[in-house]
C-alpha cells in the first residue's frame, strides 16, 4: 500500500477519531488512506482554525489530536496553533506535506525547511526520508507527543515518499497510559509542610491539572486545612467554585491591581503545575515570597525567580502528600493558620466590592451594551455545565475575574495570547465535549481572523454560540496607547461589516444586540436553536479592560 495509507490506519488503530486541515495536494495519499479507513477528514478554512480546533480538543480531552496541512503557505499558517499548543503543553501532531525529495534545496514552488521554521515552538521535529518510515514516524510523533511533559510535534512528509510503496504491517497501538509521574520525596514534603505552616500570608497557584475544577475537592480541602489562598493560573479561571472561601481568582497580565497587592503581599507561593511568568505576575513583579513550585516536567521556562525551589512531581498527588505532612507537623508549635485565613479574607472581600463597584459603574455605560450585563445574563441562562471558549483580547478580561465557573462550567483561553483562537477551538471543545453547551467569546478583531470556522460549524451543524464583541477597535492596543500616550490613539480602528449578517450567510442563525435590555433575548433564542448560532454585541470603545476601574485608575500593564 502507499506509504499515506498505511498511516491512516496507524491513525485508526491508535484511535484518533478524526483529523482536521486544509485539503492539499501534497498530501493527497494520506487524503485517500483517510478515506479509505474511514477516519473523517475535518475540513477548516484556515489551517490556523485546524490547529487551534485539534488543540482544544486535546486540551479538553488530555488526548492526542491530529492536524495536517499542505507545504510552504499552509505550514505556515499553522505555525500559531503549534505556538499555542506548545505554551500550553497540548499533546498535538501536525503532519506537513513537503516537496519531493527529489527536488529539495532548489528553491521549488511552496519550499520551507519545516525543522527550521518549527524549531523553536514545537517539542520535535520529524522528516520521514523514506515510505517505510511513514508509518512508525506517525506512531513515534505521537508517543513524543505524550511522553515526558505533552507538546506539540511536527512531521514533515516529502510527497514522493507518501506514494511510495509500504510494507502492511498492524502496529499495536499505543499503551492507553504512557506517561508516570513520580510522587515527592518524603522529606520534601515534611519540608513544603512546614514552611506553609510557618507562612503568614500563603497562596496557591494552580495551573492546567487543577482547571474545570478536576480536582476542586483536593485543593478545596487542602486549602481550608492550610488556610492558604488559591489563585488560578494564567487562563484557568475555574480551578475553584466561586463561592469557596479561599477562592481568590485567576491571577492575568491584566489583573486586578489587588491580586498584584496580594502576590507583592504574600511571604509564601505555592505554584502548582504552572510557572511564575510574566502573565501570572502581571509583568514580572519583583517578588519578596518564598517560593515552591512542583511541576510534572523539567520545563519552567524563563523566569526571574532563580530562588524558586522546584520539585519534579504530580502537583495533584503532591497535594495529598502535602497535606498528609501538614497534619504531622509539630516541630513548630506556632501555626499562623487562623492569620492566614484572616488575610485572605479580607483580600476576597475587597476583590468582591472592587467588581462590585466596577460592574456597577460599567452598567452606567452610554450609547452601547455595558459588560456588567453581558456577564449578568450569561451567568442566568447558561447551563451549569457550559464551557466557554474565549478569544485573547481585552474583553476577555471581563469574563476571566467576573463571570462565576459555577458547577460544571469549564474556561478555556489560549495561553500564549494567540487571537483567532475562540471559534475555532469552540469546536474541538465541542467536539471532545458534545453534551455540554458552548459558547465561544470573541471581539470583532479575532473573529476577523478565523471567524469564517462559523462555517466549519455549519457543515458540522453543531450548537455552537457565537458571541462576537463588537467596539471598532484592537481594544488591547488601544489600552496601551491610552496608558503610554494618552489622547493618542493610531492605527487601532477595526472595519464595521455586519457580523450577524456574515453568520446568516454563512447558514448559521444571526442576532444583531445593540442596546442595553436586548442581550438576553438574543441569547435566549441562541441557546435555544440545535445549530450554530452568532450574536453580534455592541460594546464600549472608550473603556474595554476592567482596568479603566481600578482603584489606582487601572492596572493596564
Amino acid at each position: 500500500m502507499h506509504a499515506g495509507h498505511a498511516m491512516a490506519r496507524v491513525l485508526r488503530q491508535n484511535g484518533l477519531p478524526w483529523v482536521a486541515g486544509v485539503s492539499g495536494e501534497s498530501f493527497l495519499p494520506l487524503l485517500d488512506g483517510l478515506r479509505e479507513e474511514g477516519l473523517p477528514f475535518l475540513g477548516t478554512c484556515h489551517e490556523a482554525g485546524a490547529v487551534f480546533l485539534a488543540g482544544a480538543y486535546a486540551q479538553a480531552t488530555g488526548k492526542p489530536a491530529v492536524a495536517a496541512v499542505t507545504r510552504g503557505p499552509g505550514a505556515a499558517n499553522a505555525l500559531i496553533g503549534i505556538h499555542e499548543a506548545h505554551q500550553a503543553h497540548l499533546p498535538l501532531l501536525l503532519l506537513v506535506g513537503q516537496v519531493d525529495s527529489r527536488i529539495r534545496g532548489r528553491g521549488a514552488l511552496q519550499e520551507m525547511e519545516f525543522t527550521d521554521v518549527f524549531r523553536s515552538v514545537a517539542k520535535a521535529v520529524f522528516e520521514v526520508t523514506a515510505p517505510d518510515q511513514a508509518a512508525p514516524a506517525v506512531l513515534a510523533a505521537l508517543r513524543k507527543a505524550i511522553i515526558g511533559g505533552p507538546g506539540p510535534v511536527v512531521v514533515s512528509l516529502p510527497t514522493d515518499h507518501l506514494y511510495g510503496q509500504a510494507r502492511v504491517e498492524t502496529f499495536d497501538p499505543l499503551p492507553a497510559t504512557l506517561v508516570t509521574h513520580g510522587v515527592l520525596p518524603d522529606d520534601a514534603s515534611r519540608t513544603i509542610a512546614r514552611l506553609m505552616r510557618g507562612a503568614k500570608r500563603g497562596v496557591i497557584i494552580c495551573g492546567a491539572a487543577f482547571a474545570g475544577k478536576r480536582s476542586a475537592e483536593a485543593i478545596g480541602r487542602f486549602a481550608e486545612q492550610t488556610g492558604f489562598g488559591v489563585l488560578g493560573g494564567h487562563a484557568f479561571a475555574d480551578v475553584l467554585p466561586p463561592e469557596h472561601p479561599l477562592w481568590l481568582g485567576c491571577s492575568t497580565i491584566r489583573g486586578s491591581s489587588l491580586v498584584a497587592d496580594l502576590l507583592d503581599e504574600a511571604d509564601l507561593l505555592l505554584v502548582l503545575g504552572h510557572w511564575l511568568g510574566d502573565r501570572v505576575t502581571q509583568g514580572y513583579r519583583p517578588l519578596t515570597a518564598r517560593i515552591i513550585a512542583v511541576q510534572r516536567d523539567p520545563w519552567v521556562g524563563w523566569d526571574e525567580y532563580l530562588g524558586a525551589e522546584f520539585f519534579l512531581a504530580d502537583p495533584v498527588a503532591a497535594v495529598e502528600q502535602i497535606g498528609q505532612s501538614y497534619e504531622a507537623e509539630t516541630e513548630d508549635a506556632t501555626d499562623w493558620t487562623h492569620e492566614r485565613r484572616a488575610w485572605v479574607e479580607r483580600k476576597r472581600e475587597a476583590l468582591r466590592e472592587e467588581g462590585a463597584r466596577i460592574l456597577a459603574a460599567e452598567a452606567q455605560t452610554a450609547g452601547a451594551v455595558p459588560f456588567a450585563e453581558i456577564v449578568e445574563t450569561m451567568d442566568r441562562l447558561l447551563p451549569n455545565d457550559a464551557a466557554i471558549v474565549s478569544d485573547a483580547g481585552s474583553f476577555n478580561d471581563w469574563i476571566i475575574r467576573y463571570f462565576p465557573f459555577r458547577g460544571r462550567r469549564r474556561y478555556y483561553g489560549p495561553i500564549s495570547g494567540s487571537m483567532g483562537f475562540a471559534v475555532p477551538a469552540a469546536i474541538g471543545v465541542y467536539l471532545a465535549q458534545p453534551r455540554a453547551r458552548t459558547l465561544a467569546m470573541v471581539g470583532d478583531g479575532g473573529f476577523l481572523m478565523t471567524g469564517l470556522e462559523l462555517a466549519t460549524a455549519v457543515t458540522a451543524q453543531l450548537p455552537i454560540t457565537v458571541v462576537v464583541v463588537k467596539n471598532g477597535v484592537w481594544g488591547s492596543i488601544a489600552i496601551h496607547e491610552d496608558l503610554r500616550f494618552p489622547g493618542g490613539r493610531f492605527a487601532v480602528d477595526l472595519p464595521q461589516p455586519g457580523y450577524a449578517a456574515l453568520a446568516t450567510s454563512l447558514g448559521a442563525a444571526g442576532f444583531t444586540v445593540q442596546s442595553r435590555g436586548e442581550f438576553e433575548g438574543a441569547l435566549r433564542a441562541a441557546l435555544a436553536l440545535e445549530g450554530p448560532s452568532l450574536i453580534e454585541v455592541s460594546t464600549d470603545a472608550l473603556r474595554p479592560s476592567p482596568g479603566y476601574y481600578d482603584a489606582r485608575g487601572g492596572n493596564l500593564t
